[in-house]
Parts: C-alpha cells; sequence; structure tokens
C-alpha cells in the first residue's frame, strides 16, 4: 500500500468518525478535549502563569502536563475505533501496520481545553504604585486617620490618593480643603468618600487598590504592560519609569486603600465620578486575589465574589515595545 492510499484511509477515518473533529486549513483535524464548568486554575496558578515572561507558554505547559493521561486515553480509544473502522471497510489490509495508525496521529492534534482556562474569570486586585511604593505606602494615610498627618500638613505628591485626586479632575488643594473642614459642605461624591476612607483606616501602610472582574487572558495582557517597566532598568520612583501604556476602568470599580501585609484596609468604598485611566507604569501589582502579597481582600474581609466588578474597558499596549 502506498503512502497517499494510507493518507486516503486516514482521512476517510477522521472525516467519518463521530467525534467532532475540526478540519483545519492544512487538511489536518484537532480536538479540544472536554471542560467541566468548574474546572479551573487556583489563585497561584494564574498568578504563576500570568507574571511569567512567556504566559502563553506557562499556561501550555502546565495544561499539557494536567492533561497529558487524558490525551492519552482519548488516543487510546480512537485507536479502537480505527480498528474497528479498518476491520468494517477494509477488511484485507493488514491491521498491524502500525503505520496506517501513524499516519492517522500526525492528521490528528488533540490538546487540552486552553481557552476554557484563557477566559476563565478571576477577581484582580490592581494595586497601584504612584511613587508612594519607595516609602512603603505610608504616604496615603492623611487626617483625620488618628495616626495620620496633622490636619494643617501638607500632602505628598507622591501618594496614590493625591494622584487619584488629580486624575479625576480636583486638585490637591481641594482634597486638603476637604480634610480641614471634616467634609463639611463638600459637594464632590469622591472627596467626601476619600474623607471616609481614610476616617477609616487601621493601617500606616496602605496601597490605592482597585478591585475588578476579568479573564485570565486579560490580567495576563496587563502584566504584559507592566512588566515593560523593567526595559530599561529598575526605579524606585515609579514616575521614572518608561512608558507602559495603560487601561481604563469604569467609574463603578470598587476601590480604596488596602494594606495586604499587615490584612487590613479601610472601607474600600471611594467614589470613583470618572472612568479611571491608568498608566501601566504606576501598576505595582495586578494578580487575583489570595495570590499574594500577603494577605487577600476576600479572606480579610470575608467577601464574596461579587464584590470584584467588570469594570475593565480598554487595555493599551504601546506599539512597537517588546517586553
Amino acid at each position: 500500500m502506498t503512502l497517499e492510499e494510507k493518507k486516503k484511509i486516514a482521512t476517510e477515518f477522521l472525516e467519518d468518525y463521530t467525534y467532532p473533529f475540526q478540519r483545519n486549513a492544512d487538511g489536518t483535524y484537532s480536538f479540544e478535549l472536554y471542560a467541566n464548568y468548574d474546572d479551573c486554575l487556583s489563585e497561584k496558578q494564574i498568578a504563576t502563569i500570568v507574571e511569567s515572561d512567556d504566559p502563553e507558554m506557562a499556561m501550555y505547559e502546565l495544561l499539557d502536563e494536567a492533561y497529558m493521561e487524558a490525551v492519552w486515553y482519548e488516543e487510546d480509544n480512537i485507536r479502537s475505533a480505527f480498528q474497528t473502522y479498518m476491520f468494517d471497510h477494509y477488511p484485507d489490509v493488514d491491521i498491524e501496520d502500525g503505520s496506517l495508525w501513524e499516519i492517522v496521529r500526525d492528521y490528528l492534534l488533540i490538546s487540552p481545553p486552553y481557552d476554557h482556562y484563557w477566559n476563565q474569570d478571576v477577581c484582580v486586585d490592581i494595586m497601584l504604585d504612584t511613587g508612594d511604593g519607595n516609602y512603603d505606602f505610608v504616604l496615603n494615610p492623611h487626617y483625620p486617620c488618628y495616626y495620620g498627618n496633622e490636619q494643617n500638613q501638607t500632602i505628598d505628591d507622591l501618594s496614590s490618593i493625591v494622584w487619584l485626586v488629580k486624575q479625576q479632575g480636583y486638585k490637591k488643594s481641594r482634597l486638603l480643603n476637604t480634610f480641614k473642614r471634616d467634609a463639611e459642605g463638600e459637594s464632590s461624591p469622591l472627596l467626601k468618600s476619600i474623607y471616609v476612607e481614610e476616617a477609616n483606616l487601621p493601617s500606616h501602610m496602605a496601597t490605592l487598590t482597585f478591585m475588578v472582574r476579568m479573564t485570565v487572558r486579560q490580567l495576563a495582557e496587563i502584566n504584559k504592560l507592566v512588566r515593560l517597566q523593567d526595559r530599561n532598568g529598575h526605579f524606585y520612583d515609579a514616575r521614572k519609569n518608561p512608558y507602559c501604556g495603560y487601561i481604563v476602568l469604569d467609574k463603578s470599580t470598587p476601590c480604596g486603600l488596602y494594606d495586604p501585609w499587615c490584612g487590613g484596609g479601610s472601607v474600600l468604598d471611594i467614589q470613583l465620578e470618572h472612568d479611571v485611566r491608568i498608566p501601566a507604569k504606576f501598576i505595582w501589582r495586578a494578580v487575583p486575589d489570595g495570590a499574594g502579597p500577603g494577605y487577600s481582600i476576600g479572606s480579610v474581609y470575608g467577601m464574596c465574589e461579587s464584590v470584584w466588578q467588570d469594570t475593565l474597558k480598554k487595555i493599551h499596549e504601546p506599539k512597537g515595545v517588546v517586553a
């Protein structure tokens, strides 16, 4: 039997088989293993994948190992079906001719359900460092926090709270006046909520944190931008990091001051008035809640996953830049 005849038998079998094989443009066939709706990666597995230099390869290596036996099992089933097919359609052909099965395998790719895991929803804590990270985030507690700065003291420009106020269209002086007046007569929902956030802050070190629900693939894209921070060396002042693109979050995003190291934070109820545009160079970490660093928001507050909202509106990657 010629090689062309063997290839013809292999393609006939794959076309006739009851499995939902997908025919590819190059003439091969692919089959993706089934995943239950509740099959999911752990938070630490996701963090390992998205923070790696090559998330695609990290995902493939993890799933290829996890689904190795399942792939072998399916191959055994298909081989048994191929033998039955040969007995029914080509009884005169030597079924022990291993080269026939090898040709079938060459035409067929059985893969783990990669898309299922890339599309898995994950609760992400996006923690900022606008320059205050070099001070262990102690620049964020202010009056009226009982151990914060005195009422008449200014606020360091490196504070992520100051960055947020300016990003939302206010001046730092307006925030200082809000603190001095104990928010009395303040018309801005943002500034009033920051006052409440500061008043209920039990920690001396807290980072501005946004709580966002997104897919693993989106989280990998954001971390790709975060890794661009290191392409020109490491800077202690995040403001000196190179341009790394940006993300846009809807104004309904839950956010507030959180301390993952001590396991505490404020009420996490800062009321944004506009969509927030976050430069990627100011993202200190974007990881699943529970993957670190330190204590998770879910465990500290006893929150359910519904708190994290699907508010990611845009991921902008700079053109022509390689991580």
